[in-house]
């Protein structure tokens, strides 16, 4: 039974399509992230939802791993299909019983956000059950005037997603998507001066998703 559960967690990390590396000072796994476009993103998705974070819950998986399970609560699924009012994710790392792991470049949603969530799946646990770690990650916040903008994981407004951008072969996340431009950055970002409201960028996700069936 340890062999077949050490068999399938190895198995897993070859999937996940980034690279762990354990370092040697500590309970602590270094990550790299491949860079990926929006409609990557999307397309990578099985399930789009807008939600809010309601806590979380360290636990010791059968074959030894921490993770974080972070429940949600469903507000609007905007791709795939998802009929509850909640849902559990899980996250690679925590402490329990005296034991921490950390995962660099791993930040978990916090309790009480809102967002827009692109799970990768619903049936695998993953390192990172979001595409892209931050990448699939993406914040609402208020502005004057009641209106509800989106931004990134790292509080960035976005202001423009681009279907059509993809990123050069093998290239490192820095947290956002190629394609989705951000106050800070350069090219069509610097010519737009307005973030995009919540549901201005839902409707672009459901329209990237209906192209790619």
């Amino acid at each position: 039974m340890m062999h077949r559960d050490r068999t399938t967690w190895l198995s897993l990390l070859r999937r996940i399509g980034f690279v762990l590396a354990l370092v040697s000072c500590g309970p602590a796994l270094a990550s790299s992230v491949r860079e990926l476009g929006f409609e990557e993103v999307v397309s990578l998705s099985a399930l789009v939802f807008e939600g809010q974070v309601l806590g979380s819950e360290t636990r010791q998986l059968r074959d030894g791993s921490i993770h974080t399970f972070v429940r949600f609560r469903v507000d609007e699924v905007i791709k795939g299909q998802y009929a509850a009012q909640e849902i559990e994710l899980s996250f690679l790392g925590g402490s329990i019983g005296g034991r921490t792991l950390q995962v660099s470049d791993l930040h978990m949603p916090e309790s009480g956000e809102s967002g827009i969530y692109f799970v990768e799946s619903l049936t695998r646990v993953q390192v990172h059950p979001l595409v892209g770690w931050e990448q699939g990650h993406f914040l609402l916040a208020s502005q004057a005037g009641s209106t509800t903008i989106v931004t990134t994981a790292g509080h960035l407004p976005v202001l423009a997603v681009d279907a059509g951008t993809a990123p050069q072969a093998m290239s490192l996340s820095t947290g956002v998507a190629k394609g989705v431009a951000v106050r800070s950055g350069q090219g069509v970002a610097a010519a737009l001066n307005r973030p995009m409201s919540v549901d201005e960028f839902k409707q672009s996700v459901r329209e990237i998703a209906a192209q790619a069936q």
